[in-house]
């Protein structure tokens, strides 16, 4: 039996942190249950899943459809782009069987790419060697997520580029439905026998399908509609992530006030130290904000300490319990009395 290789290429960077990945963990079940009950599907999908921060990994190899199991979704610091491409080629060129003068080899292989941010490496040489040698090669589907991501570079890419405006537990539930339908779809044909047929990815609720915008943006560059900030549990040292994002209602005036630079707070989500693996190396000044433009701070979502927003001289952010005088930092070391800084101070923000 020829196989249908589908890859799902996955954006699991710090954006994503929260309810958004939740969801995305959730559909990865949703997906196979629902494919799962299809008999074309089950013949012929064998399923593989890519994720990419600051650095691309396979966390499940190609595999039948019956025997897959969906892996836990990571997180990591960047969005790049560009070594997710490479990832891909590499893989297709591992995985996908070619046909040969004795057999037929694999379908044409589909990619869903997931994202949900602008890139934070350099995409323009991986992006020409995936349309001189790849495109003809394999079906890529572009799924934007989000107010914040690179249209341009996805339509660069792929005339198959859609947006995921939402966010909700509903949006979710459509796109993953989307997703499966669409499978189905290529299935279906290869089922009744339409030799190299593609069927058309179309539109769906809640999908909005998007014209090419072949207009360059500058890489990389910091979402002005969120702010996610790394930390470090001073007990642990285990990291984790505050995230904060711009106001999207405007109640009142001191409301009114702030929603042109400051951003208020949504959570803080504990991380393994798997997060190290997956992120880029931190960046410089521009990748910077000031404290006082941040509005909340959380407990530490490791210890629970009361303050999980406490400044060190090197950048970076770790906790402390009520009544602590001293705090040790640690991601540099250094211990320093806690006091209050007027103005607030800058701290180093995460890729997004």
């Amino acid at each position: 039996m020829r196989r249908l290789p589908i890859f799902l290429l996955l954006d699991v960077s710090e954006s994503m942190v929260g309810e958004s990945l939740r969801q995305m963990q959730t559909g990865l079940d949703a997906l196979i249950t629902t494919l799962r009950q299809d008999p074309y599907a089950l013949e012929t999908v064998h399923l593989s899943v890519i994720g990419f921060a600051g650095r691309a990994r396979t966390l499940t190899p190609l595999v039948d459809l019956a025997a897959f199991n969906a892996p836990k979704l990571p997180i990591g610091s960047g969005t790049s782009l560009g070594a997710a491409l490479e990832h891909l080629m590499a893989s297709l060129d591992r995985e996908v069987q070619s046909g040969s003068a004795s057999q037929k080899g694999d379908w044409r292989p589909i990619v869903f790419l997931v994202t949900d941010g602008r890139p934070t490496d350099d995409v323009e040489a991986s992006l020409a060697r995936w349309k001189a040698k790849y495109e003809s090669r394999a079906s890529l589907v572009a799924i934007g997520v989000g107010t914040s991501v690179p249209l341009e570079t996805l339509g660069r890419l792929t005339e198959n580029v859609f947006h995921l405006k939402g966010r909700t537990e509903k949006d979710f539930k459509t796109f993953i439905s989307w997703i499966s339908q669409s499978i189905s779809s290529q299935t279906r044909s290869i089922g009744l026998g339409k030799e190299g047929a593609v069927v058309p990815f179309r539109p769906m609720d809640g999908i909005v399908q998007l014209g090419k915008d072949t207009s360059v943006s500058a890489y990389p560059r910091a979402d002005e509609d969120l702010v996610i900030v790394p930390g470090r549990c001073g007990r642990t040292r285990l990291p984790y992530l505050i995230r904060y994002e711009k106001p999207q209602t405007v109640d009142d005036f001191l409301q009114a006030a702030w929603n042109g630079d400051s951003w208020n707070l949504v959570g803080a989500y504990p991380l393994d130290m798997s997060y190290f693996e997956w992120s880029e190396a931190p960046r410089g000044p521009g990748f910077q904000v000031n404290s006082g433009r941040l509005r909340g701070t959380p407990p530490c979502p490791h210890c629970k300490g009361s303050d999980a927003f406490v400044g060190c001289g090197c950048g970076q952010i770790s906790c402390m319990n009520e009544g602590d005088e001293t705090v040790t930092c640690p991601t540099c070391g250094s211990t320093g009395e806690v006091r209050m800084v007027e103005g607030g101070f800058s701290v180093g923000r995460a890729l997004g």
